[in-house]
């Protein structure tokens, strides 16, 4: 099996389900033309179709139509007030409250530096970052980590390499200047 989403790949879905989603898609259409069916007819007058003199003014089409459109409304009403109440009912009954019984202790930065296999000080200049890109292993170990916006220092800080050196020797590979973050070009 392929890593591309089913969307993407209509020949992955099995036969069964293709047809009930066609067969879905066509009710729906069916539906929606349905219920455009009052404007088909206002639209047909407009250009001189007499069905919307049959259906709205002989068979009472119009009054229908406000009825429908009165109808929908006191649905979506009716459904506001509910979703209204249910957030009302969670405020009063959350507002206020800590949903975590317990809290953990705090993780320092050094323990999560060397979970994931990273260098500590790339990972702090990484969490002052507002957006970051991240690339991952197959297995989901770090492999590259690149800011999203440009940095405040000079423009080759693009990128923090993984490597397991010092800031200091990252730095002079890139740059030779001593005591600017590490940088990957």
């Amino acid at each position: 099996m392929g890593t591309g989403l089913i969307i993407e790949k209509p020949e992955a879905q099995k036969r069964g389900q293709r047809v009930a989603q066609g067969l879905l898609t066509v009710g729906f259409w069916c539906l929606f033309l349905s219920l455009l069916r009052p404007l088909l007819a206002l639209f047909g007058w407009f250009i001189g179709i007499r069905l919307f003199t049959h259906e709205m003014i002989e068979k009472d089409g119009g009054r229908l139509l406000f009825e429908t459109l009165r109808n929908y409304g006191l649905v979506v009403l009716v459904m506001a007030l509910i979703l209204r109440t249910w957030a009302w009912y969670n405020h009063r009954r959350f507002a206020g409250k800590d949903k975590r019984r317990t809290t953990m202790a705090p993780v320092s930065l050094e323990e999560i530096a060397r979970y994931h296999n990273v260098d500590p000080t790339a990972l702090a200049m990484w969490r002052q970052d507002r957006s970051l890109y991240v690339r991952h292993s197959e297995e989901g170990r770090v492999l590259e980590v690149q800011s999203a916006e440009p940095p405040p220092w000079k423009p080759c800080v693009r990128s923090v390499s993984l490597a397991r050196e010092s800031c200091t020797e990252a730095c002079e590979k890139s740059d030779g200047r001593a005591g600017s973050p590490p940088c990957a070009l």
